[in-house]
């Protein structure tokens, strides 16, 4: 008997052990986990660490949008980042990251559509303000297109990508005179750039 109530009592400061360890793994350190083992390219171990986390429904649907989209689990990310948008439905963040599985998977309707509706919310964010000019300039749509990098360019007029786009978008729109002085911006800041150069000698 005397037996018994001994391994009794180790039994319930082991259960109690137990509940005090799980207690104090917090949510702070589930994410810190996580963080290490995407460091270490365990992306499933990540994902993992997350998976019974309560409270912080954004954050875990954002991470896991994240994770899942390293992991090249696309239709997985982007239901997460889905979840993070309904939640948050005025987070860009949710939004951009919602954009990487699209890119990835070729879903360019969808994309655009993305896009727009960060715009909505931003509309002088330049990164998607130049993606989606790339997009309409990939179309042939060169009027939109220069809608696009038209306000990168005024933000960032010393920016080598949008200089060049712009250039060529008004090139195409038979706006030489522009399309002139965007190649030109062009090698003062990538003074040796081909395709400024080649802009430039078909409009000479």
């Amino acid at each position: 008997m005397e037996f018994l109530k001994k391994n009794s009592a180790i039994l319930i400061l082991l259960i109690l052990f137990g509940f005090s360890a799980s207690a104090q793994v917090t949510p702070s350190k589930l994410f810190e986990n996580s963080y290490a083992k995407e460091a270490a390219g365990d992306y499933k171990g990540a994902i993992n660490e997350l998976v019974g986390l309560n409270g912080f429904d954004y954050h875990k649907s954002l991470r896991l949008g994240w994770l899942y989209y390293l992991d090249k689990n696309y239709d997985a990310s982007i239901r997460y980042y889905q979840q993070a948008i309904k939640l948050r439905p005025k987070a860009v963040e949710a939004l951009l990251g919602l954009c990487n599985p699209l890119e990835a998977q070729k879903k360019t309707d969808q994309l655009e559509a993305t896009y727009k509706k960060i715009l909505a919310i931003d509309p002088t964010n330049t990164k998607v303000n130049y993606a989606l000019g790339n997009i309409y300039y990939y179309r042939k749509n060169f009027t939109l297109a220069e809608k696009h990098f038209d306000l990168v360019v005024s933000l960032y007029p010393f920016d080598y990508y949008s200089n060049l786009m712009a250039g060529w978008t008004k090139y195409f729109l038979g706006k030489k005179k522009e399309a002139k002085i965007l190649f030109n911006t062009v090698l003062i800041i990538a003074p040796n750039d081909k395709s400024a150069k080649d802009g430039l000698s078909l409009i000479k």
